[in-house]
C-alpha cells in the first residue's frame, strides 16, 4: 500500500489569510511529508474562479515541490483537460518530470463546475472528446518524435515536442466516477485516481489485464488529534467547507452517509461530528477522530471495504487550518497510525 498526500490549495471564505502564506503552508507540508514521514506520493489538484482561491495553477506548484523534494512521486490529480491546450500540457508535465527526474505522474479529468465551462468557453458536451483526445495528444507528443495529429478538436502537422520526458512512459491517472469513462479509463491502461471502482476491476479482467499492473488510488479526508471533540474542534469548518465547495461549485452530492446525501443541505459546521457514517463521496470517506478512530477505518479500507486500492491519497490539510493542528496531525499519525498501515 502506498501513502500519498492530496492538496486542495485553497482559502477558507471565513477564515482567510495572505495567499502568499497558503502557498507556502501547503506547499511545506508537502516537503514534510516527504522528508519526515516518508509518504510515496504528492498530489496536486485545481479549480478555477472559485470564492476560496482555490489553486487554479497546478504545474508551478509542482515545480516549486519538485525543486525541494527529492524521492516522492509528485502528480495532477488532477488537471482539468478541457480548460487546457494538451501540448502546453505535455511541455509542463514533461518539464515537471525533467525538474523531478523523472518522478511525475498525469493524473487528468473532466471536472464539473459549471461556470468554470461558462468562463473558459468549453461546450460541456465537448468534454469527454476533448478529453481522451487529448489525452491520445499528449501521450504521443512525449513517445514520438515527430507524427501528425488530425483529431476533431486538436490537429498539428509534423509534430515535434521535443521536451521529453525523463521517464520512457510517464503513468497516467483518470480521476472520474462514471461507469462509461472509468471502463474506457482502464482500456487505455490509465491507472485511476478517487476511488475503488468495481466497473474499473471488470474492465481490466474483461480485456485479459492483471488489476495487480494498475494502480487505484483512494482520495480520504484525514484530521488525528489526542481526542474526538478535539480533531472535530479544529477540522469541521474546513471538512464543511470542502463538502459545501463542491456542492455549489459542481453540483456532486458531497457529505453523503450510507443512505444517501444530507439533505436538503448540510448541517452546520459542528453538527457534522454527530452524523453517523459520514463520508465525502461514495468510496471517498473523512476520518476525524484519535489515531485509533483513524486506523481502524484506514485498516478497513486497505483491507478492500470500499473495494481494491494501492494507494491512499490523504487529505491532511483542510481551508483555514493552522499549521499547529496540521502538524499535530501529521504527527500523530507518523507515529500512531502509519506503522500499523500494510505497506
Amino acid at each position: 500500500m502506498k501513502i500519498g498526500m492530496v492538496m486542495a490549495i485553497r482559502n477558507h471564505p471565513d477564515f482567510a489569510y495572505p495567499l502568499q502564506e497558503v502557498y507556502r503552508d501547503y506547499i511545506d507540508d508537502a516537503v514534510y511529508v516527504e522528508s519526515e514521514m516518508g509518504f510515496d506520493n504528492i498530489w496536486v489538484n485545481e479549480h478555477h474562479l472559485s470564492r476560496d482561491q482555490y489553486a487554479p495553477s497546478v504545474f508551478p506548484v509542482l515545480a516549486a515541490i519538485a525543486a525541494r523534494t527529492t524521492r516522492a512521486r509528485l502528480g495532477t490529480a488532477v488537471c482539468l483537460l478541457p480548460f487546457h491546450n494538451p501540448l502546453r500540457v505535455s511541455e509542463d508535465a514533461a518539464t515537471i518530470d525533467i525538474i523531478s527526474g523523472g518522478r511525475f505522474d498525469l493524473g487528468v479529468g473532466v471536472g464539473s463546475a459549471t461556470r468554470e465551462y461558462e468562463t473558459f468557453g468549453t461546450p460541456r458536451e465537448q468534454a469527454w472528446k476533448r478529453t481522451w483526445e487529448a489525452t491520445d495528444l499528449i501521450r504521443r507528443s512525449w513517445e514520438e518524435s515527430s507524427f501528425d495529429f488530425d483529431g476533431e478538436f486538436y490537429s498539428y502537422k509534423e509534430l515535434s515536442q521535443s521536451t521529453k520526458p525523463v521517464q520512457e512512459r510517464v503513468p497516467i491517472w483518470w480521476g472520474g466516477f462514471g461507469p462509461q469513462s472509468v471502463a474506457r479509463a482502464a482500456r487505455r491502461g490509465f491507472n485511476l485516481i478517487g476511488c475503488a471502482s468495481s466497473v474499473y476491476e471488470d474492465t481490466l479482467e474483461e480485456i485479459g489485464r492483471a488489476p495487480s499492473e494498475s494502480q487505484v488510488g483512494q482520495v480520504t479526508g484525514i484530521h488525528i488529534a489526542p481526542t474526538r471533540d478535539q480533531a472535530w474542534d479544529e477540522a469541521q469548518h474546513g471538512i464543511h467547507w470542502w463538502m459545501r465547495f463542491h456542492r455549489e461549485a459542481t453540483g456532486a452530492p458531497a457529505g453523503m452517509t450510507p443512505d444517501g446525501p444530507l439533505m436538503p443541505e448540510l448541517p452546520p459546521a459542528e453538527k457534522l461530528r454527530d452524523v453517523e457514517g459520514l463520508t465525502f463521496l461514495p468510496g471517498m470517506p473523512s476520518y476525524v477522530g484519535t489515531p485509533d478512530d483513524v486506523l481502524e477505518n484506514l485498516l478497513a479500507d486497505c483491507a478492500g471495504r470500499h473495494g481494491r486500492i494501492t494507494q491512499l491519497a490523504l487529505a491532511f490539510r483542510h481551508a483555514g487550518m493552522r499549521t499547529s493542528e496540521v502538524r499535530n496531525s501529521m504527527k500523530l499519525f507518523s507515529t500512531e497510525v502509519l506503522p500499523h498501515l500494510p505497506r
